[in-house]
C-alpha cells in the first residue's frame, strides 16, 4: 500500500472510529443478509439459513475482531488502550505510584544533573571553529614546573613546523593595576599574538583586533577589551574606540571589543584586556636575552594526525636545543612536548573525578530501580489472579508483558519529569554558585557553593542532548525495572492460578529468588558506594591534617602590586623594572599603618604566603664568583620577607634569630632556611652557613643564614615542601606585595582597614584578593571537598535506599507467611525465634551482598588511586567500616517486619479461611 495511502488509513481509523465500526457492521451485515437470501433461495427455511450464514461467515463479532486486528493503526490503539489501563493502575495505587515517582525521580534527577556538568565540561564542543582540530603544545621540562614555550621557541615553531595551519599563542597576568577617575581597580590582562583572536572565531562587536605587525617589539600601544569590562567600566559607551586608559602606569588605545559570548580558552582565566604580544623575531636563547613563557594554541593542518605533528615538534625542539647556548642546555635537557586536543587542555584534571561521580549516581540510580521492581514484583504476586483471568479470555503473552512494559514506562516518565525538574534546580544552583562574589565576608554555605570548574560552570545546564539523555534513562529504567516482574509474573499455569483466591497464593519459588537476588545487588552496590566514600573521606582528613607549617586562624590577607612608573624605573637596555628605592618607601610607609590598626597583633608583607605560588631561584654554594658553570646550579624558591612575617603566618623560628629591624640594604645580607634546606644541602647544621643567590644575569650575592624555620607548603596544600630560604624584604624589596595581618578579633572586620590603609600610602593603588587565610587553606581543597560530599552523599542515599528495599522485601516475605508464623506459633515456637528466624534470612542475603561489594569495592577502587592522599586503594578500614555499616543498617530494616511477624495474632491466624 502506498505510503500516502497508508497514512490516510491510518488517520481514519484513529480519529473517525464511530464511522469505521459503522462500515464493517453495515458491510458484515449486507453480506449475512445476501448470503441467507441465498440459501432461501436454494429451499431452506429463513431460521436455518440465517444460522447457516452466520457459522460460514465465522460469527459477526469474530470477524469483526480479525478485520480489527489487521487494521492499519492496530498496534498504536492497542497501546492507547494499555496506557489508560495503566494510568488507572497506578491512579488505583496512589502509595505505590508516589513511592516510585519519587525514587526513581531522585535517580534520574541526581544522574541528569552530573551528566549535564560531564557534558558541558567534557562533551561539548568548544565555541570556535572546527574546535576538533585546535591542540595545545607544553613543554614538559625536568628542571621547571612550568609547561610553557620559551618566547625564541615558540617564534621559531611559528615559521618552522609543517603540521599546523595556524600557530598561536598567549601569555597573561592576573593582576594589574587600572587607574583612573572610577579609583584604582584591579584587571586581568592577556597579551597575545595577532593570530590568536582570530583562529578563535572571534569577530569584534566594535573596531577591530590586532593587525599583523603589532605583536612585535616597540608595537603600537593598543588594546582589545572584553564585552564585559566595556559594560562595566565604559558604561557600554558605543564611542570609546580611540579612548585610552592607564594600567601600569602605562596609557593603552582601546581598538576593539569583543562579542558577549566570547570565551577565552582557559577554566581559570577571562581576561579584561587583550594587549599584543610583544615578541622578538631573534629565536637565538642566550642568558643575557629576556624569555617570555609562551602557552600556543595551534590548529592542526586537515588530514595532519596527532601523532605527527607531535613528533614533527619533538624533532624540532630536539634539533633547537642543541643550538642552545652551552650554560642553559642543561636546564632544557630531557624536555618533551605533548600535543594534545585544546578541550583536555582546558578540562584538565576535571576528566576522571566527573566520570567517578557519574559513575556513582548512575549506581544509585541502579539502587532505586532495583527497589521499584522488588515493588513491582510484589504487587505482580498480587495481581497474579487478575493476570491468569486476562490470559484465559485470550490476551497473549506478549501482550501481557507489553501491557506490564507501558506500566513501568509511564512510571519512568512520571520519573524523568521530575527528574529533569530536580536537574533544573541543581544546574541552575551551579550556574549561580558560580557567579557568586568572593568575599572574605561570605557564609559558609556560600563559600561550600563556589564550585572548582571556574568559569566553566556557567556553562552547566539542561539542552537538547541532555534531555535526550534523560529520555534514554527513562526507557532504560523501564526495562530495568519493569522486564523481570513483566516475564515473572506472565509465567502463570492459568487452570492453578484461577482456581486460587489472589490472597492465599504463596509467591512462586523463582519470584523469591529473584527479589532477594535484586536485594544483594543493590547492597553490594551500596557496599562499593560506601567503600569508595570512606576512601575519600579518610584522605581528605588526611589531607587537612598535613602539617603545613603554619597556623591559618586569625589572619587576614591582601595583595597589591606595585607598577608602573611610580615604582620602577628603566634598566641599562631601558625597559622598566622595579625600583628598589621607591618600593622601600613604599613598604616603610605602609607596614606602620598596618601595625596601628585596632586589633592586630601581628602585620607582615611578603613576596608570597603559605600555600601562594613561588618561583624557584638559582643558588650555588662555594665563592659567589666566578660563578660556576650553569649545568652546576641548583635551585630554591626566594621569598622577601618583613621582620614579623613569622609571627603573622603563624610559623615558628627553631633555630637561631628571626629578621630584625637592623637587616637593612646596609648590613650583610642574610637568609632564613626552612627544615628543608638545611636538612638537604647542610645535613641540618645550617646556622652560620653561606650560600648564593642570583641577583642579575650571571651575578651571584652571598647569603648567611641566621635562622631556621618551620617547613610551610607553598604552591598548595597537597605539593611537597622543598628546600626555600627567606629574605629580609628591605634587603631585596619586590613590586609584588602580599599582606598578613593577625588579629585578636575577627580578621575579616580588618577588611576595609587594611583598604584603606593602602589607599592612605598611595591613592593609586589597588588592593584586591581579600581574604582570610582560612579561606585560602578552603579554596586549595574545594574541588576535594565537592567530590568526597557528593560520593558521600550518594552512598548514604545509597544506604538509606537499600534500607528500604531490605524492608520493603521482608515486609512483603512476612504479610506472604502469615500462616505460616501462625502455625509455628500454635507448634510452640517463640515471638522471639520468628525474629531470629527472618533476621536471620536477612544476615544471609545482607552477608552475600557484603562479599560482592568488597569484591567489586576491591576491583574498582584502583580507580580512585589518583585522588588519595595517605591512603591505599585497599584499604581494608575503608572496606571494613562500609561492610559493618551496611550490615547494621539492613539488619535493623529487616527487625521492623519481623517484630510485626512476632506479634502475630494466632486466633485470628487459626480463624482464617
Amino acid at each position: 500500500m502506498p505510503l500516502w495511502s497508508r497514512l490516510n488509513s491510518l488517520a481514519r481509523n484513529l480519529f473517525r472510529k464511530p464511522a469505521v465500526e459503522s462500515e464493517l457492521e453495515d458491510e458484515l451485515q449486507a453480506y449475512a443478509a445476501q448470503v441467507t437470501d441465498e440459501k432461501i433461495a436454494a429451499g431452506i427455511s429463513p431460521t436455518e439459513a440465517r444460522r447457516t450464514a452466520l457459522a460460514e461467515l465465522g460469527g459477526i463479532e469474530q470477524v469483526k475482531q480479525s478485520v480489527r486486528d489487521r487494521r492499519t493503526g492496530t498496534s498504536l490503539e492497542l497501546l492507547w488502550q494499555d496506557a489508560r489501563y495503566a494510568l488507572r493502575q497506578l491512579a488505583r495505587n496512589r502509595a505505590f505510584t508516589l513511592t516510585a515517582v519519587i525514587t526513581l525521580g531522585l535517580g534520574i534527577g541526581a544522574t541528569t544533573a552530573i551528566f549535564s556538568a560531564v557534558y558541558a565540561l567534557l562533551l561539548r564542543p568548544l565555541p570556535y571553529p572546527d574546535a576538533g582540530r585546535l591542540m595545545y603544545i607544553s613543554a614538559q621540562t625536568p628542571r621547571s614546573r612550568f609547561e610553557v614555550l620559551a618566547s625564541q621557541d615558540f617564534v621559531a615553531g611559528q615559521t618552522s613546523t609543517k603540521s599546523f595551519e595556524q600557530f598561536a599563542g598567549y601569555y597573561y597576568y592576573y593582576n594589574q593595576n587600572l587607574t583612573g577617575p572610577g579609583g584604582p581597580s584591579r584587571v586581568t590582562s592577556v597579551n597575545v599574538t595577532a593570530n590568536f583572536l582570530p583562529m578563535l572565531g572571534a569577530v569584534p562587536q566594535l573596531g577591530r583586533l590586532f593587525a599583523e605587525d603589532e605583536d612585535r617589539p616597540a608595537g603600537p600601544p593598543v588594546i582589545v577589551i572584553s564585552n564585559h569590562f566595556w559594560r562595566s567600566y565604559f558604561h557600554a559607551d558605543p564611542t570609546v574606540l580611540g579612548k585610552s586608559i592607564t594600567i601600569n602606569g602605562k596609557s593603552l588605545t582601546v581598538i576593539g571589543i569583543l562579542p558577549p559570548h566570547f570565551n577565552f580558552p582557559d577554566l581559570t582565566l577571562e581576561p579584561d584586556v587583550y594587549a599584543a604580544a610583544d615578541l622578538d623575531r631573534d629565536t637565538t636563547i642566550a642568558i643575557d636575552k629576556p624569555m617570555i613563557g609562551i602557552q600556543p594554541i595551534v590548529r592542526l593542518r586537515p588530514a595532519v594526525s596527532v601523532e605527527h605533528a607531535q613528533a614533527e615538534l619533538q624533532a624540532f625542539y630536539l634539533a633547537r636545543l642543541h643550538k642552545t647556548a652551552a650554560e642553559l642546555r642543561s636546564f632544557f635537557a630531557g624536555r618533551k612536548i605533548s600535543l594534545q586536543p585544546l578541550q583536555r587542555h582546558i578540562v584538565g584534571d576535571n576528566r576522571k573525578p566527573l566520570f567517578i561521580l557519574l559513575a556513582c549516581v548512575a549506581a544509585v540510580l541502579l539502587i532505586a530501580c532495583v527497589n521499584v521492581a522488588n515493588l513491582q514484583l510484589a504487587r505482580t504476586v498480587s495481581r497474579r489472579h487478575e493476570t491468569a483471568l486476562r490470559g484465559a479470555l485470550g490476551a497473549s503473552r506478549l501482550r501481557l508483558i507489553r501491557q506490564s512494559l507501558v506500566e513501568s514506562l509511564l512510571l519512568s516518565s512520571l520519573a524523568a519529569a521530575l527528574g529533569l525538574l530536580i536537574a533544573f534546580a541543581i544546574t541552575a544552583l551551579v550556574r549561580n554558585a558560580a557567579a557568586f562574589p568572593t568575599s572574605p565576608s561570605s557564609s559558609r554555605i556560600a563559600q561550600l557553593l563556589q564550585l572548582p570548574f571556574g568559569k566553566l560552570s556557567a556553562s552547566i545546564y539542561v539542552d537538547g542532548w541532555v534531555l535526550a539523555f534523560t529520555i534514554g534513562l527513562a526507557i532504560l529504567t523501564t526495562f530495568l525495572l519493569g522486564l523481570a516482574p513483566a516475564i515473572s509474573g506472565t509465567r502463570l499455569d492459568l487452570r492453578n492460578a484461577l482456581q486460587s483466591a489472589a490472597s492465599r497464593i504463596t509467591h512462586a519459588r523463582e519470584q523469591t529468588l529473584l527479589r532477594h537476588g535484586l536485594l544483594v545487588v543493590e547492597i553490594a552496590i551500596a557496599v562499593v558506594l560506601l567503600a569508595s566514600a570512606g576512601l575519600l573521606v579518610r584522605s581528605f582528613v588526611n589531607v587537612m591534617r598535613y602539617d603545613s607549617g603554619f597556623d591559618p586562624s586569625d589572619t587576614l590577607t591582601g595583595t597589591t602590586l606595585l607598577f608602573g612608573p611610580r615604582y620602577q624605573h628603566p634598566d641599562d637596555h631601558g625597559n622598566p623594572t622595579p625600583s628598589p628605592d621607591l618600593i622601600r618607601i613604599f613598604l616603610g610607609n605602609l607596614l606602620p599603618r598596618l601595625q596601628a590598626l585596632p586589633g592586630v597583633q601581628s602585620a607582615a608583607i611578603a613576596t608570597a604566603l603559605p600555600l601562594g605560588e613561588v618561583h624557584d631561584t638559582a643558588i650555588t654554594f662555594g665563592p659567589p664568583t666566578p660563578p660556576p658553570p650553569a649545568a652546576t646550579w641548583e635551585t630554591a624558591p626566594g621569598i622577601s620577607v618583613t621582620p614579623d612575617y613569622f609571627r603573622a603566618v603563624g610559623d615558628t623560628i627553631v633555630q637561631g634569630r628571626s629578621f630584625s629591624g637592623d637587616d637593612t640594604a646596609a648590613s650583610p645580607a642574610v637568609a632564613i632556611v626552612n627544615r628543608a634546606f638545611a636538612i638537604h644541602h647542610f645535613a641540618g647544621n645550617a646556622l652560620g652557613k653561606r650560600f648564593n643567590w642570583i641577583v642579575g644575569r650571571d651575578q651571584f650575592a652571598p647569603l648567611t643564614i641566621v635562622g631556621i624555620v618551620n617547613d610551610v607548603r607553598h604552591n598548595g596544600l597537597e605539593q611537597q615542601v622543598q628546600p626555600e630560604f627567606y629574605i629580609p624584604e628591605s634587603q631585596s624589596p619586590s613590586d609584588t606585595v602580599n599582606i598578613a595581618l593577625r588579629s585578636t578579633a575577627d580578621p575579616i572586620l580588618l577588611a576595609n582597614a587594611m583598604r584603606k590603609a593602602v589607599l592612605a600610602v598611595d591613592p593609586q593603588q589597588p588592593l584586591f584578593d581579600i581574604q582570610t587565610m582560612d579561606q585560602r587553606v578552603a579554596s586549595q581543597v574545594a574541588q576535594r571537598r565537592l567530590i568526597m560530599l557528593l560520593i558521600a552523599s550518594f552512598a548514604l542515599l545509597a544506604v538509606i535506599l537499600s534500607a528500604v528495599g531490605v524492608y520493603g522485601v521482608f515486609a512483603y516475605s512476612v504479610s506472604q507467611r502469615t500462616q505460616e508464623m501462625g502455625i509455628r506459633l500454635a507448634l510452640g515456637a517463640s515471638r522471639r525465634g520468628l525474629i531470629c528466624l527472618i533476621v536471620a534470612q536477612a544476615a544471609r542475603l545482607v552477608a552475600a551482598g557484603g562479599v560482592l561489594g568488597i569484591a567489586g569495592a576491591f576491583l574498582l577502587s584502583r580507580l580512585l588511586t589518583s585522588m588519595l592522599v595517605g591512603v591505599k586503594p585497599h584499604d581494608a578500614v575503608s572496606f571494613s567500616l562500609a561492610w559493618i555499616l551496611m550490615t547494621a543498617v539492613a539488619l535493623l530494616a529487616s527487625t521492623i517486619p519481623a517484630s510485626a511477624a512476632a506479634r502475630t495474632d494466632l486466633v485470628s491466624v487459626l480463624h482464617m479461611e
